[in-house]
């Protein structure tokens, strides 16, 4: 039996990790009560591991029938690279607008009309050498004339 060196121990580790199956995703969710009984739900999610390219999605969510929806929700989601010279490609649903804020900042914004959900997904890419990459959702709605729910957000990445 030959036993491998420090380096050669190193290598074949990384190997393993780079072929196992896919760390659990990072997600968040926040929820608020409104007026009527129904309660909006924000939810921010990503896979957990990558190679080259990550999915993600986002939503705000109504529940419960009183309304049964609203005259608008909107989910407007912040989908970032960490590091030191990092940079982002971001792929969206065609219904919604993505603006880049900087090479590693995106914002996918979708505000959907008499409806209970606003959800947006895609694909991040990150390049150069992120370290992390983070997913930040925030729900707004104006659920009837006089209820109103101001942005609310759930971040989904590292602290």
């Amino acid at each position: 039996m030959r036993l491998m060196s420090g380096a050669a121990t190193a290598v074949a580790a990384g190997a393993l990790v780079m072929t196992a199956a896919p760390a659990h995703a990072t997600s968040a969710s926040t929820s608020v009560g409104i007026p009527g009984g129904n309660k909006i739900t924000i939810n921010a999610w990503h896979c957990g591991f990558y190679v080259t390219a990550c999915d993600w999605k986002a939503s705000t969510k109504m529940s419960g029938t009183n309304p049964r929806k609203a005259k608008w929700i909107q989910n407007r989601t912040e989908l970032a690279a960490h590091g030191v010279s990092v940079s982002i490609t971001i792929s969206k649903n065609p219904e919604a607008t993505l603006t880049m804020k900087s090479r590693s900042l995106g914002e996918v914004r979708w505000k959907n009309t008499n409806a209970k959900i606003s959800d947006t997904y895609g694909q991040m890419k990150p390049g150069g050498s992120t370290t992390y990459v983070s997913t930040k959702s925030c729900g707004s709605a104006k659920v009837t004339s006089s209820i109103k729910v101001s942005e609310k957000c759930a971040y989904a990445g590292a602290a």
